[in-house]
């Protein structure tokens, strides 16, 4: 085929100036237009066939009947090579170029076949003939001009081998007005062969466009079909005119199942009827009508799979949208992780001071607004935690505070008036609300008894400390920083006191020191493990 190609290139196909540059593609698209369009080719050769017909009957020579079998032979032949082409390019891809090969010099004999008959019949002494000869040929000829024009060497040489003997049956010609002839069909040949030229250019312009936009169609298509989110267009009036694969998808539909052409709560209702049933689905179809009537910020879509979309609206100004919808269920689940890490101790999992200082002051103002029971904080400080680091290193001490949070937690109804924080090293805070003081220190007794027992650590080893506690009541005027200051006071005179105590600080600064009754009964490093 290679071969094949590039002799029709340097005979026939070679392009105009200008015109060097055309793709492989563009010049495969250009030579299978030479089989389009049969009719054309069956209107020109009954035409030509009906002037050899004429000249046969009024002439009655054998040439004439010469022209007219030949000009049906080789219309056979150029049809049977079109029919050919087109049957097996249906079947299977063919390149065009070999059958060009094979289309080019039968159509150059029959232009040969259509100028020397023509050529005949200016030459007879018949004027008519010779009139009707000269138009329907030069008729012909435009028709080539025009449907040859992909292929514009093979155009102009047939144009050439249709007209030059026209000229010369004309200066052969017994009739002195003949001679006529000659100078306009000079000029139909270059006229002829200057609209070759420029129709090839504009099959060029035309078809290199379109390879253009093909091209960009495909990556847009490629883009539509691979990118990470939902893509779909609304135009001015709201209806949905494209939607790309993972529109289906994150819907849980099918590309076949996207209705477009519909309003977008609509088609959104419908790609996910099959998933989310009907409470769902109506429920999306609200929610996305108020969107689009009122808000403008993106919308939440939590579906009931655990997977939560959103869609966010793009206008165009000519009043259609651009809507993008976006899986962001990792996303919110590593915002909602980032922002737990921000407001816990990685450690035990417990608020830390940010969120235990935000929470105390919440509720200072509430109790100070509503006059509500007694707030209380509790100040923790583990006894004998640093001995634990020092001798059996800091992943020892992580085990103890991550077991001293557990045991905190499943004393606590945290939640339910009471939360535990670690606010640092080994101090964690308790606040409860509606804490009477016996209540309190019945509280503080447990708390100093349970993480008084002992601790089994990863390694077999079993370890024992202890807490000290402050606590303070909650006065008008309180902020978080002046309840923890006299709580954090109350520990200390509770360290001070001997350890394994607590001690309740009064607003008016007298501190009342207790000892707690459990660590008179509590033995480090003996009895139960946990």
């Amino acid at each position: 085929m290679p071969g094949k190609l590039t002799l029709l290139d340097s005979i026939l196909a070679t392009p105009p100036s200008g015109h060097h540059d055309v793709t492989a593609s563009i010049r495969a698209s250009l030579l299978s237009t030479l089989f389009e369009n049969t009719r054309s080719l069956v209107m020109s050769g009954t035409a030509g066939a009906f002037v050899a017909l004429v000249a046969l009957i009024r002439l009655r020579q054998e040439w004439a009947a010469l022209w007219l079998v030949a000009d049906l032979a080789l219309l056979a032949g150029r049809l049977g090579i079109v029919h050919g082409y087109v049957a097996r390019n249906r079947a299977e891809a063919v390149h065009p170029a070999p059958w060009a090969v094979r289309y080019a010099p039968v159509s150059l004999l029959y232009c040969f076949a259509l100028g020397a008959g023509t050529m005949a019949c200016v030459m007879s002494p018949d004027s008519e003939l010779a009139s009707l000869a000269t138009m329907v040929t030069a008729g012909i000829l435009g028709g080539v001009a025009s449907r040859n024009a992909a292929l514009p060497r093979l155009a102009i040489a047939q144009i050439c081998l249709g007209a030059l003997p026209i000229g010369v049956g004309a200066a052969l010609a017994p009739r002195s007005s003949a001679w006529i002839l000659i100078p306009p069909l000079f000029l139909y040949i270059c006229g002829m062969a200057s609209i070759v030229r420029r129709h090839y250019g504009s099959l060029v312009a035309l078809m290199t466009a379109e390879q253009k936009h093909a091209e960009l169609a495909a990556r847009f298509d490629a883009a539509l079909t691979h990118m990470p989110h939902g893509l779909c267009t609304i135009d001015d009036a709201g209806k949905v005119v494209i939607a790309n694969r993972r529109t289906a998808e994150l819907f849980g539909a099918t590309v076949e199942m996207l209705r477009l052409n519909v309003p977008l709560p609509e088609f959104i209702g419908h790609a996910g009827l099959a998933k989310f049933g009907e409470t769902l689905r109506r429920q999306l179809v609200e929610r996305c009508t108020t969107w689009l009537a009122e808000e403008r910020t993106p919308l939440d879509l939590p579906l009931n799979d655990g997977r939560r979309l959103e869609m966010t609206r793009n206008p165009v100004p000519d009043g259609s949208a651009v809507i993008i919808i976006e899986d962001v269920t990792e996303r919110r689940l590593t915002e909602a992780k980032i922002l737990h890490l921000a407001r816990h101790d990685p450690l035990t999992g417990l608020p830390n001071r940010r969120e235990l200082s935000e929470r105390l002051g919440q509720l200072l103002a509430r109790n100070a607004a509503n006059q509500a029971p007694p707030l209380a904080v509790m100040y923790l400080d583990l006894d004998g935690f640093k001995q634990v680091n020092d001798s059996l290193g800091h992943h020892a001490g992580d085990e103890v505070l991550a077991a001293v949070a557990a045991r905190l937690r499943a004393m606590l109804r945290c939640g339910d008036g009471e939360l535990v924080a670690r606010i640092g090293g080994d101090e964690f805070a308790v606040i409860v609300e509606r804490a009477a003081p016996a209540m309190s220190e019945a509280l503080a007794e447990r708390v100093i008894y349970r993480l008084s027992e002992p601790y089994l650590l990863s390694t077999g080893e079993t370890v024992g400390i202890g807490t000290s506690i402050g606590i303070a009541f909650a006065v008008d005027g309180d902020s978080f920083e002046r309840l923890m200051r006299r709580a954090d006071a109350a520990l200390y005179d509770a360290k001070t006191a001997g350890k394994g105590t607590f001690r309740f600080a009064a607003a008016n600064g007298n501190n009342e020191t207790a000892v707690a009754p459990a660590n008179r009964h509590a033995t480090r490093g003996s009895g139960q493990v946990a």
